[in-house]
C-alpha cells in the first residue's frame, strides 16, 4: 500500500455530518463540563504527553475535539498557549467559561468541524509544537489525520478506543440492522500507523484495557442511541420508535445503566 492507495480507501462517510455532530455533542455539553480538569498523577494521557513532551513556555497547544476543554485548560499551565478546536458550541461555550473562571488567560477556544477546517485559512498549519486529539471523532480518517498533523512541528498524540462494546448503545444498533459499526473504529489504529509509517515517521503504540460503568438519564441516552444510529443509517420512525421502546423496557427509575469494555489506543510521532 502507498499514500495514495490509503487517501482514496481511508474515508469516513460521517465526516459530511457535521451539523448532527454538533447536536449530538451539544447535547452532552453540561455533562461534560462537570468532569474534573484532569492533573498528573491521576490521568494516565495527561501524564504521558508531558513526558514525551516536556512542554514548557516557549511551545503552543492543539487540541483537536477538544469538547469542553478539559485538557486544553489543563495543557495550558505548561505552554505559552493551548488552543482547543470542537464542533459544538456548547462544548467551546462551557470551555471558554470554565477558563475564564479558573483565571487561564492563556486560552483560546474556536467552533470548528475539523472535516471540513482548512490549517491555512485558520493559521494552524505548522503552528504547533504539541498537537493532540485525545478520545474524539474529529480525527477519524486519513484526511483528518493529514489535517492534524500539517498543524504539528514537534509531538503529536492520537488517543481512540477500538475493541469496543457498548452493551446497550449495541443492542440498540443491532435492532435496526446496525452491526458493521464498529469497523471503522477498529480500523482507525491499522490506518494510522499506515498513515505514519509511509510518510516516515516512527510511530509509537500503546494499548490499555478499560471498563466504564456508567448511568444515564433515559431522555439523555435515548437522543444519544438514536442520533448515533442516524450517522450509522437512514432511520425510518419505525426503527426510531423499536429504539426508543427498547431503552424505557431495560430503564429503571428513569434512569439507563450502560457498560462499555474498550482497547485504548495511544499512538505517539514526533514531526
Amino acid at each position: 500500500m502507498n499514500l495514495e492507495q490509503l487517501e482514496r480507501e481511508w474515508v469516513n462517510p460521517q465526516m459530511c455530518s457535521g451539523p448532527v455532530q454538533a447536536r449530538m455533542w451539544d447535547q452532552r455539553a453540561e455533562e461534560y463540563m462537570e468532569r474534573p480538569i484532569p492533573r498528573p498523577g491521576e490521568n494516565l494521557f495527561l501524564q504521558y504527553l508531558l513526558e514525551k513532551a516536556k512542554p514548557d513556555k516557549s511551545m503552543n497547544a492543539l487540541d483537536i475535539g477538544c469538547g469542553a476543554g478539559l485538557y486544553t485548560i489543563a495543557l495550558a499551565e505548561y505552554v505559552e498557549k493551548a488552543f482547543g478546536v470542537d464542533v459544538s458550541p456548547d462544548m467551546i461555550r462551557g470551555a471558554r467559561k470554565r477558563a475564564e473562571g479558573l483565571g487561564t488567560a492563556n486560552t483560546e477556544f474556536l467552533i470548528q468541524d475539523w472535516a471540513n477546517a482548512d490549517p491555512d485559512a485558520l493559521n494552524l498549519r505548522a503552528n504547533f509544537d504539541v498537537v493532540f486529539a485525545h478520545m474524539t471523532p474529529a480525527v477519524c480518517d486519513y484526511l483528518t489525520l493529514d489535517k492534524m498533523n500539517a498543524c504539528a512541528r514537534g509531538h503529536c498524540f492520537l488517543v481512540k478506543p477500538a475493541r469496543r462494546h457498548d452493551k446497550v448503545q449495541d443492542a440498540a444498533f443491532s435492532m435496526v440492522g446496525i452491526t458493521g459499526h464498529r469497523k471503522q473504529m477498529d480500523d482507525m489504529t491499522p490506518n494510522a500507523f499506515a498513515y505514519l509509517w509511509l510518510k516516515g515517521y516512527n510511530p509509537e503504540v500503546s494499548y490499555r484495557e478499560e471498563i466504564w460503568e456508567m448511568e444515564k438519564p433515559l431522555k439523555n441516552m435515548t437522543d444519544w442511541c438514536v442520533g448515533r444510529a442516524g450517522l450509522q443509517k437512514s432511520l425510518s420512525h419505525g426503527e426510531e420508535d423499536r429504539i426508543r421502546k427498547y431503552l424505557r423496557d431495560i430503564s429503571m427509575d428513569g434512569k439507563i445503566k450502560e457498560t462499555v469494555t474498550t482497547t485504548i489506543v495511544t499512538v505517539y510521532w514526533h514531526v
